[in-house]
């Protein structure tokens, strides 16, 4: 692999994102004597404001399956978002993952994980796929591969679980099912695209009776390689799903881009019974390691 030297651009964006994490976090700390009272009573409640997030770690093309010490030093700029809490996160969708690599992170965050394995396997043999970091879970729901119509450019997948937040073993509410997927690339594939989102939002019943989101929110974390505006997530952006940078974008620039080249092609969506939960602290972190950013945000809910 060929290292890339972080460039000034790189450097002020990392910045700005932990500068802006910093302020999220100090927001959610109780109010001291002296605080205004509207300024207490519109911060968020760190007892159920919640980190997630999303970050296609470029495990296979990029670092060829190594699991060495650069994942220590993502997982040192993840819990620096959260001043070293790493029990503020619900849960951390990976994607590009070779098998050992999610292991890794899960290790160096003090996380569990779940994997699924896409049938494609990575430059040094390892099974490759998507993974999910969390705290604990009630159930990991069986993974599933993505519809592929033409056979071809390999399996994509999805791997679910409904998780707990840390120190809570009994949610206030809804279970929350956390999602980490990644769709098919390229510019002729918006079709099987379609067909992969609706299949997430619609068709797949992990337990054989129901859908996604019918028993308590969904939280989907994933690369889905296609722009906010792009027809093939039309059923992610429908009904009650709320994403975390807000209203549906038309076109560049956007507000916050999650790859190299300026396009935003990260989400963070929710949706299902109960899903009234308000993204805020949005934002995203630049990395040398991968030619996409760590994409996070902090969920309000009263689940989980």
């Amino acid at each position: 692999m060929t290292t890339r030297r972080a460039g000034p651009g790189r450097r002020r964006g990392a910045a700005r994102a932990i500068v802006t994490a910093l302020l999220c976090v100090l927001v959610a700390l109780p109010a001291r004597s002296g605080a205004a009272p509207e300024a207490a009573a519109s911060a968020p409640d760190p007892t159920r404001d919640l980190y997630v997030g999303t970050f296609n770690i470029y495990g296979n093309i990029g670092h060829r399956g190594d699991a060495g010490d650069w994942i220590r030093d993502e997982a040192d700029a993840i819990r620096d978002l959260t001043l070293g809490d790493t029990d503020r996160w619900l849960f951390i969708g990976l994607q590009e993952v070779c098998k050992t690599q999610g292991e890794r992170f899960a290790k160096e965050l003090g996380l569990r994980s779940a994997f699924v394995d896409t049938g494609t396997q990575c430059a040094d043999g390892q099974p490759y796929g998507n993974t999910l970091l969390f705290h604990s879970a009630a159930k990991v729901l069986p993974p599933a591969l993505l519809p592929n119509p033409d056979g071809r450019g390999g399996e994509r997948g999805i791997v679910c679980a409904v998780v707990r937040a840390a120190g809570r073993p009994h949610p206030a509410g809804p279970p929350v099912t956390a999602c980490s997927t990644h769709l098919t690339v390229g510019g002729a594939k918006d079709g099987e695209r379609r067909a992969q989102t609706e299949f997430i939002h619609d068709e797949w019943k992990p337990d054989g009776i129901h859908r996604l989101g019918a028993a308590g929110p969904v939280v989907l974390a994933g690369d889905l390689n296609a722009p906010p505006d792009a027809p093939e997530l039309d059923v992610l952006y429908s009904g009650d799903a709320r994403e975390a940078s807000g209203l549906r974008e038309t076109g560049p620039s956007y507000l916050r881009p999650t790859y190299d080249d300026g396009r935003k092609i990260d989400y963070l969506f929710t949706w299902g019974r109960g899903a009234s939960g308000r993204w805020h602290c949005t934002g995203t972190r630049r990395t040398v390691n991968s030619d996409h950013s760590f994409y996070y945000s902090v969920l309000s809910t009263r689940t989980g």
